[in-house]
């Protein structure tokens, strides 16, 4: 069977939930982003949540960046 889909892998074959416990949408200097927990209020992001194209070219945020999160 062939699937022929947009939908990112782990979407539809998903893992153990325990996995994505540590994930977190949150807002980055105004770019919605998905990021990893760390400890403490660092993260990694793996995926930007915007559909606005500037948002792609920040250098300062993209999939791979270690980001801090700062409480507002």
């Amino acid at each position: 069977m062939i699937l022929y889909t947009m939908m990112p892998q782990e979407l539809i074959y998903q893992t153990n939930e325990s996995e994505f416990g540590k994930q977190k949408v949150v807002s980055y200097q105004g770019i919605p982003v998905l990021v990893n927990m760390d400890e403490g209020q660092t993260g990694t992001v793996i995926r930007i949540m915007s559909s606005d194209p500037a948002h792609f070219m920040d250098e300062a945020c993209f999939p791979g960046a270690k980001i801090t999160l700062t409480l507002q």
